[in-house]
Order: C-alpha cells, then sequence, then structure tokens
C-alpha cells in the first residue's frame, strides 16, 4: 500500500514537470516573459507624480482643487522656426526622461489631471522651453483638451516661456516672442493676474529674470484691501531661511552658488536680491497673515517649507518628470 502510494506521488510530480514544461514552452514560444516584463515597464513609464496637499481656508463651505504644473521645458521645433532648430534639439535631448520626450510627459500628466478632474488647473512657468511655434502648437492641443471637459486654467510666466538663450529678456524676445504667448491667455502682458472667488483670491506674478512687474504693487493693495485669504503663484521660489529649512543648500547643491555663498535659483536677500519693484510682493509674501501659501517651481525638484508661522511655500516636481502638485482647499 505504502509502495502504490508512493509510485502515484512520483506521476503526480512527473506531471506537474510535464505541465510546467509545457506551460514554459508556450510562454517562450510566445515571448510571454518578455511581454509581461514590458507591460510592468509601460506602467512604470506612465506613472505620475502628484503631491497631494491641504490648506484650511477660513469660511470655504466645499472643498476646492488645483492642479499645480511648473517645469514641463517643451522643445519642439520645426521650419517656421529654423533659428531655433539647433537649440531645440540640443534642449530635448536635455529633458528627456524614460525615453519620453517633455511633451510626452507632459501629456502623460495632462492625462491624469483630466481624470481628477480638478477645478482649477494652474501652470507655473516653462511650460515650453522656448516659445516655438510647434511647441506651442503642441501645449495648445494639450489645453483644448482642457476646454472640451471645461476645466479652467491660468498661466504664469516663467524664465523659459518667451526667452531664452541668446535672446534671454531681449528686446527681441519681448516684442516677436512674448506675443506667441497669447496663444495660451490673453493677458500675458500685464505682468499679473488675479482669480477672485469667494473666500480667496489667487495671485499670479510673472516673472521676469528674478523680478516682478513694477505694477505688482497695485496687486498686492488691491488684495490687501479685500482682506481674503490668499494664493500667491510664481515661477521662481523664495529663499527660505525659517525653521531650519535645508532649502537653500539644495538648491546650491544642485544648481551651484555665487561666489559669495547665495543661492543662484532663489529669490531673496541670501539668493537673488529682489529689485525695488518686487519689494512689495516679497514683503506681502513674508508678513501677511492672509498669505497662506506661495506655489512655485524653476529649481526642478518638489520642496516644502514655511516662509513663516502662517504661510507655506510648496515647489513642484518638474512636469518633464511628470510631477504636479494637487492642491485641495477645504
Amino acid at each position: 500500500m505504502e509502495k502504490e502510494k508512493n509510485t502515484n506521488l512520483i506521476v503526480l510530480l512527473l506531471a506537474a514537470l510535464v505541465i510546467a514544461g509545457a506551460a514554459m514552452i508556450v510562454m517562450l514560444k510566445f515571448d510571454i516573459p518578455k511581454r509581461a516584463i514590458n507591460k510592468i515597464k509601460a506602467l512604470n513609464e506612465k506613472e505620475v507624480h502628484v503631491y497631494d496637499e491641504k490648506i484650511d481656508i477660513d469660511g470655504l463651505e466645499e472643498e476646492f482643487t488645483i492642479y499645480f504644473i511648473a517645469d514641463s521645458h517643451i522643445s519642439l521645433c520645426d521650419d517656421r522656426d529654423p533659428d531655433l532648430k539647433d537649440y531645440a534639439k540640443d534642449r530635448y535631448e536635455y529633458f528627456k526622461r524614460d525615453s519620453k520626450g517633455s511633451e510626452k510627459n507632459f501629456s502623460i500628466l495632462m492625462e491624469q489631471v483630466r481624470k481628477d478632474n480638478p477645478d482649477l488647473v494652474v501652470f507655473g512657468g516653462d511650460i515650453v522651453d522656448s516659445i516655438s511655434y510647434a511647441s506651442v502648437d503642441y501645449v495648445r492641443k494639450e489645453l483644448d483638451k482642457l476646454d472640451k471637459q471645461g476645466i479652467p486654467y491660468a498661466f504664469c510666466i516663467g524664465n523659459h516661456d518667451f526667452s531664452y538663450y541668446p535672446e534671454y529678456y531681449s528686446e527681441k524676445a519681448y516684442e516677436e516672442y512674448m506675443p506667441r504667448l497669447s496663444a495660451f491667455f490673453d493677458d500675458y502682458d500685464t505682468g499679473y493676474r488675479i482669480l477672485k472667488y469667494d473666500a480667496f483670491n489667487i495671485l499670479i506674478a510673472d516673472d521676469f529674470n528674478y523680478r516682478f512687474s513694477d505694477d505688482i504693487i497695485d496687486a498686492v493693495e488691491e488684495l490687501q484691501a479685500e482682506n481674503k485669504e490668499t494664493i500667491v503663484v510664481q515661477h521662481v521660489p523664495y529663499a527660505v531661511l525659517y525653521d531650519d529649512s535645508d532649502l537653500i543648500e539644495r538648491t546650491k547643491a544642485v544648481w551651484g552658488e555665487t561666489e559669495d555663498g547665495r543661492s543662484k535659483v532663489l529669490l531673496g536677500n541670501v539668493a537673488v536680491p529682489p529689485n525695488e519693484d518686487s519689494v512689495p510682493l516679497v514683503s506681502y509674501c513674508f508678513n501677511d497673515a492672509k498669505v497662506r501659501l506661495v506655489l512655485a517651481g524653476h529649481v526642478h525638484f518638489y520642496s516644502k517649507d514655511r516662509l513663516n508661522e502662517n504661510t507655506l511655500q510648496v515647489i513642484t516636481k518638474p512636469a518633464y518628470e511628470r510631477g504636479a502638485v494637487k492642491l485641495t482647499l477645504y
């Protein structure tokens, strides 16, 4: 009886080995392991990095969601911009991630945005790396998808959106290239825009080479008169000294520092100093308790720091790495 049991067990084991071998042959023949690996790889290559943040807003009756996206650095070019071709090609290679150009990663991120269907999308600068017609066309197609779904959006100008080497904030950049931003929003030349809601306001301040428009004082005075809690959007973040923040050192490690030890990519007295026209907004963000949040990009990594006890600064991971901040106001 025991011998018969052992024989049956051996038969079962042999049958199992035969079935497993046959399955392996089928898998290899049809390249199933490779296909499974490629499937996993494809899923990873479409992964997005969305950082959830929440801010309590006094008097807000319903939740309000905002997607904040910056630094997609889309760098496409065609025969309409022959002088830009070599520059755009080099920059395209620089911003590749996961074998995808920045425009593809931007589209993957925007697909996630449409799935989440937020109340507002704010683009925080450097959406294009230079304002070529091809890059404009690409972004416009993505904006059309937001329009079709009824998702509103707003823009903040960064240091690459219309200006680039050798036309970095040159007269030609302002006169010839900046008007192309009208494909994205009408008031591209106003220096700022204010979005007003019942319980809060959003101030969007355009960047002009680490400076703000000389009209920014009008915006600050208008917001202070309304006395609502405010979110400020700007491309370049502030240097943070509060609460042992390591933001300044992180930027120095990534971007280097000036000869006198300042951060090259932050705005502040220990970094790129604000000019006279920029002081009103800087002071507003650091000293007015109604400013609850500053949203920024530019440095190409995620960071969350406090400017003071009342005001948080959140920097988004770049969109060319499929990064964004999802802000929930409640």
